[in-house]
């Protein structure tokens, strides 16, 4: 979400403000109050009443007259079955998914670079089994399996690393750090993530480069750190490159 509005070059501002708002409103904080969004964007509370009316007039956001605090409306699933009828990559991926977590009986994930964050757009279980429901939740690039695998390969990479928050004691939080992490990770071909952003969850992500080179999409295994030995590691990742090498050769 970007707060600072007034300092960049939108030409339309107060459509940037407006967005600021719907932006703030995540799978953690699914509900918020005029005050709770007026503090997350910086815009004063009037400015946020009227917005935010006017999203509920439209059907864009709904409000719950329980708490007075407002939450995302159902207008907006049309435009997320829009772009999970359209994103092609989805559709791509979904059967190599599916042989990632037979063979190696863990779940798979696929995520996309967004800013400085990495945006979830499918879960796969071993043999059809209910996956986390993950479509559309982000994380930061620089903690998760998949953001790193992608970082590495990003060439605008140090504009997406932001001021680096500790989600648990195994978070890197300097970029000396970081950046030693993603040469190992360029070196080896995949990236890990030991218990960075969960704890007790460990992650190896593999980057998948389209025809020109350029990095775009992650898929990563994820599972219990206890299950997740070097051996287990070595393994998974031998699994996810042969099962990933017809579709790294055509995209």
């Amino acid at each position: 979400m970007n707060n600072n509005v007034e300092n960049n070059d939108f030409k339309v501002k107060s459509l940037a403000k407006a967005m600021n708002i719907l932006e703030c409103f995540t799978s953690e904080h699914p509900e918020l109050g005029v005050t709770d969004i007026a503090k997350m964007t910086g815009l004063h509370k009037s400015s946020v009443h009227n917005m935010i009316s006017t999203f509920c007039d439209m059907g864009y956001v709904s409000f719950n007259p329980d708490n007075s605090r407002y939450y995302l409306g159902l207008r907006l699933l049309h435009f997320g079955y829009i772009i999970n009828t359209h994103l092609g990559i989805r559709n791509i991926f979904l059967p190599y998914m599916q042989k990632i977590a037979n063979t190696v009986l863990e779940n798979a994930y696929l995520g996309i670079p967004d800013g400085s964050n990495v945006l979830y757009i499918e879960a796969m279980a071993p043999h059809g089994a209910p996956a986390r429901n993950i479509l559309g939740e982000r994380a930061p690039l620089y903690c998760t399996g998949l953001g790193k695998a992608m970082l590495a390969h990003l060439p605008d990479y140090d504009n997406r690393i932001p001021e680096m928050k500790a989600f648990t004691d195994n978070t890197i939080s300097s970029r000396e750090t970081l950046l030693a992490d993603l040469e190992q990770t360029r070196l080896r071909g995949y990236a890990v993530d030991n218990m960075e952003h969960e704890y007790g969850v460990k992650c190896v992500a593999l980057p998948i480069f389209g025809h020109t080179g350029e990095v775009i999409a992650a898929i990563s295994v994820s599972a219990p750190s206890l299950r997740m030995s070097a051996e287990a590691v070595e393994s998974i990742v031998h699994s996810m490159t042969a099962l990933l090498a017809p579709i790294q050769r055509v995209l």
